[in-house]
């Protein structure tokens, strides 16, 4: 099998929603990353191949953001791109697309990644075109319905991230002050990683031109620092829940792009790898059960790469609530004990859609491409009951 490695990884800023990068265009945000990955890894970015991205929600124009931010940002021509949608798992689906096309000796050279902004969703109304009247004048939230329209309502109900977490602390029995105590943790978890200089690296800061002056955005809005008090003293999201706006990850914005090469194509063009991606795995089930799904995937992927869950060094998995990462730890037991999310997750971060995986996977890079430790998977568990996963080693 060809060996596939990463030679740059590169992000945004994760902005708050309604933040910092409120009015900035995703073709502008993904644009920014793909010139500053390809500027990252030393390469002419006509020696790609192809541009693989992802958006969950076409929160602004372009229609094709895979193709459009490519030449937006400068680039070749001639590679071509395109834009696939695997809500939250869209970037790593990018990579093992990336990594299969590599592998089968299509392409050897790709950028992939992903881009949100959540701050930028649409309202819209039904059917004017053709069928306009007092029933069209309710303003639909773009951004609200992604979550309720990734599995059929009439199936499940009205799933929102609320509900999917209120679901998996019954059926594990986590109380209040088990979710709250894991998000308090997420936090100071990340706030340390970013007080340690464990972050910076991987940031592309961001200008943003605002009347007569600039304003450059070089750091993540969130985490925040909190207690364990004001995070219990929140109101549920649902009536009777144990959901809350702390201990579910926030919205957010931002962008990740990432330089795959087959290792022969980067000896030829003189990339220095940072890491390899060793395999992968992809399950699907029932929606309600995502917790028991990502444990799938994750055993898929270890077993496509010849690895065991004691021989990874980390792990880092999307939290979209404390309910559901307490109860994917809960599930690995004590193979995985403290290597989950080390430098906090998205319960702190927050979770830019289809960007989300794309920023944990440069973080991961980073991390192994340094010398201190050697192998990480990356999970992201998305609506719609996917999880996907991705196994790298430092090179």
């Amino acid at each position: 099998m060809k060996e596939t490695v990463f030679v740059s990884a590169v992000r945004t800023p994760i902005g708050r929603y309604m933040g910092s990068l409120k009015t900035v265009r995703v073709q502008d945000l993904a644009a920014h990353t793909m010139k500053a990955a390809v500027e990252r890894a030393g390469i002419d970015s006509g020696a790609l191949d192809m541009c693989i991205y992802s958006q969950s929600m076409q929160s602004s124009l372009p229609a094709n953001v895979g193709r459009h931010a490519w030449t937006l940002a400068g680039l070749s021509e001639d590679p071509a791109g395109y834009t696939l949608n695997t809500l939250c798992a869209g970037s790593l689906q990018t990579i093992i697309s990336g990594f299969n096309k590599i592998v089968g000796e299509e392409y050897q050279g790709m950028l992939v990644g992903g881009v949100e902004s959540y701050s930028l969703a649409h309202y819209y109304i039904f059917h004017p075109r053709y069928e306009f009247g007092p029933h069209s004048l309710c303003f639909n939230d773009s951004k609200l319905e992604l979550e309720t329209n990734a599995q059929p309502e009439e199936e499940y109900g009205e799933l929102t991230a609320a509900a999917l977490a209120d679901i998996i602390a019954a059926r594990y029995g986590f109380t209040r002050i088990d979710l709250d105590a894991y998000a308090l943790q997420d936090h100071e978890k990340a706030l340390a990683a970013i007080g340690e200089g464990r972050i910076g690296g991987q940031i592309e800061p961001v200008t943003i031109k605002q009347r007569k002056k600039e304003i450059v955005v070089d750091a993540d809005e969130l985490p925040e620092f909190c207690t364990l008090e004001e995070l219990m003293a929140l109101p549920p999201d649902d009536e009777g829940g144990t959901a809350t706006d702390a201990n579910i990850a926030p919205w957010a914005d931002g962008a990740a792009s990432l330089i795959m090469l087959s290792a022969e194509r980067a000896q030829e063009l003189g990339a220095k790898p940072l890491a390899k991606m060793l395999g992968f795995g992809i399950a699907a089930g029932d929606p309600t059960l995502l917790e028991r799904t990502t444990v799938r995937s994750i055993d898929k992927a270890l077993a496509m790469s010849g690895l065991k869950l004691g021989d990874l060094d980390f792990l880092d998995i999307h939290t979209p609530s404390a309910a559901y990462g307490l109860a994917v730890e809960v599930t690995l037991g004590e193979a995985a004990s403290g290597k989950i999310n080390v430098d906090g997750g998205s319960l702190a971060f927050g979770h830019p859609g289809a960007a989300t995986g794309g920023i944990m996977a440069t973080g991961m890079i980073h991390r192994v491409a340094g010398g201190k430790a050697r192998r990480g998977l990356i999970n992201v568990g998305a609506l719609g009951g996917q999880s996907l996963s991705i196994v790298i080693e430092g090179c």
